[in-house]
């Protein structure tokens, strides 16, 4: 997708781009606990499911636009970038709870979750060792660590649905309360929140690369945070209206589920260009990698050792990787002015 947008235009899409995502994704929770509960899926299995791939559908659009056009630094800087930024808005979800006296992570605390996060942990070790392989080694037009991640995904979708924790009956009933929803217009909303969630997703980049350029970003950086950020709007407005909803549950299913799925996107990108991709990331991807296990190695701590209350507002777990991220991005602008 090659659309020139003007400086001037590009303001007001993107404008007018992040409006509608923030709308629609609002809707969006509630669309999903719907059919979460009238398919009988889970809180954690149909959240996993749905929100991975709607809320990343322009991610997904990102990387096969970059593969088409041999271009696949900003996919890959977007994709991992985008996998630290979502991890970091656990910290605005927590504190977006603080009404409830524990602390998010303690709030969603199952086996459902830890498993989870220890599969995404995984898939991110994968991805790091898919940079230490030689750039020629292709195997059915992939690489080995490639088609693994997409086999532990597929793995860690099929164990949580046997080890889901439903959601207790208070909660059940707080999500279907009052609700106009039918199975045919759940189905239909679905679709539509989809479509202007990939529409506007896709503008979004577009527009917000424009400006990058304009401002004279450096592409590597501008892929991993302005829009990795920008394209984490829907799963912004979507944890936010859950935990309004007070549904925790399905916010660690965006969070974690929507993490461990985006690095499957590197398998498409492969068979799209025949060409491996992992090799290619830059050490400056692997480093976003190394932070995203980090976070969510914390926050299953959090989770197993169950902390019973908050400090200002938040969990430590939460303190503690707002400190690491503050840290990162030094860490980040040093390795850039290296490279350069």
């Amino acid at each position: 997708m090659n659309l020139e947008i003007s400086f001037n235009y590009s303001i007001w899409i993107f404008l007018t781009s992040v409006i509608l995502l923030w709308v629609f994704s609002n809707k969006l929770s509630k669309v999903v606990n719907f059919i979460d509960d009238e398919f009988k899926l889970g809180s954690s299995f149909g959240g996993t499911i749905i929100l991975s791939i709607v809320t990343n559908l322009p991610e997904i659009a990102i990387t096969v636009n970059g593969a088409f056009k041999g271009n696949v630094d900003l996919a890959v800087g977007n994709l991992l970038g985008g996998i630290v930024i979502q991890s970091m808005l656990l910290v605005l979800f927590d504190f977006a709870s603080r009404k409830e006296k524990k602390p998010l992570s303690t709030l969603v605390s199952n086996k459902s979750s830890i498993l989870q996060g220890l599969f995404l942990v995984v898939i991110l070790t994968l991805v790091i060792l898919g940079k230490q392989l030689n750039e020629t080694t292709l195997f059915l037009r992939s690489t080995i660590p490639e088609l693994s991640i997409a086999l532990t995904w597929i793995t860690s979708i099929i164990l949580l649905k046997k080890v889901q924790v439903n959601d207790n009956k208070n909660t059940q009933k707080l999500k279907t309360k009052g609700t106009s929803l039918t199975r045919k217009s759940s189905i239909l909303w679905l679709i539509s929140i989809s479509a202007v969630v990939l529409v506007f997703g896709v503008l979004l980049e577009i527009t917000s690369d424009t400006i990058a350029n304009h401002y004279n970003i450096n592409g590597i950086i501008f892929g991993a945070t302005v829009l990795a950020l920008v394209t984490s709007l829907p799963e912004v407005s979507g944890g936010l209206e859950f935990v309004k909803e007070k549904t925790y549950q399905p916010i660690i299913s965006d969070i974690f589920g929507g993490n461990a799925f985006l690095p499957v996107l590197f398998l498409l990108a492969t068979l799209i260009t025949n060409d491996s991709i992992l090799p290619k990331a830059h050490s400056i991807d692997i480093y976003l990698t190394t932070i995203a296990i980090l976070i969510t190695l914390i926050y299953m701590m959090g989770m197993l050792l169950k902390l019973p209350n908050r400090r200002k507002g938040i969990g430590i777990d939460s303190w503690l990787v707002m400190a690491i991220y503050v840290l990162s991005i030094i860490g980040m602008l040093a390795i850039n002015n290296h490279t350069q």
